[in-house]
């Protein structure tokens, strides 16, 4: 991609990253620039502009920060799927895994599995003092080769008649898991944690931030359906959030 006919920065009380900033969002926000293109690369983008590649690199992180580019390690600095679309955000009943990542999930895998229930589990799914078994759902996001996240869905196993759903499926397990869940839900309480995790497999010091969210998903009457855990690698996933 070349950076010929992108708008030249001009004489004014506002900072050059500023107005590179506003130029490379604009082109996203009117389609100039679509999910999965890649920018420019950064010397390009300073010869165009005649400023240095730190300035550059200040309005790339800047629009990595606010979700409309990701840059990973080794690749170039690509559209966000998720740039400026406000359906993304955590108001809206969906799988996080799929919804809330920066590049399109290509594949999961999914896996389902019978269990004794715990009793934080059992508790969160309204059964306080009662050992149940438990219908489990293992699931892995990948975008192309790489995996973005990963997550747990557990309920009743009574549920597995009420819903016609096997263990054994899996096109059925990753129905649910991309939809029907949610859709059958009408609210759900969430919590945010985060952890470093460390790479034991690379040679050199490697770690990343994973996000960690928690859902009970709930139905008409409030009853919970599901408990649901999502580890999701903080390189790939942005949220939306309104607050009044």
């Amino acid at each position: 991609m070349t950076c010929k006919d992108w708008p030249l920065l001009e004489e004014k009380n506002i900072p050059y990253y500023v107005q590179i900033y506003d130029i490379i969002y604009q082109r996203i926000r009117e389609g100039a620039l679509r999910e999965g293109e890649t920018l420019p690369g950064e010397n390009l983008l300073a010869a165009h502009w005649d400023v240095s590649r730190s300035t550059v690199r200040m309005a790339v992180r800047k629009l990595e920060e606010d979700g409309f580019i990701y840059k990973m390690q080794g690749k170039r600095t690509t559209v966000s799927a998720s740039a400026g679309q406000l359906d993304h955000s955590l108001q809206r009943l969906a799988n996080p895994c799929i919804c809330n990542c920066v590049a399109p999930i290509t594949r999961i895998q999914v896996e389902g599995d019978l269990q004794q229930s715990g009793g934080y589990v059992g508790r969160q799914l309204g059964y306080e003092n009662a050992a149940f078994v438990m219908g489990i759902i293992n699931a892995s996001y990948f975008s192309k080769e790489i995996q973005t996240a990963h997550s747990v869905c557990i309920f009743h196993s009574n549920m597995l008649e009420q819903w016609q759903l096997s263990l054994k499926d899996p096109a059925a397990m990753e129905a649910m898991m991309v939809r029907e869940l949610y859709q059958k839900a009408r609210r759900s309480r969430i919590t945010f944690n985060t952890m470093l995790v460390e790479d034991e497999r690379s040679e050199v010091e490697d770690s990343r931030m994973n996000i960690v969210l928690e859902e009970v998903l709930c139905g008409e009457n409030g009853e919970p359906l599901a408990y649901c855990k999502y580890w999701l690698n903080g390189s790939w996933y942005r949220f939306f959030v309104e607050r009044k």
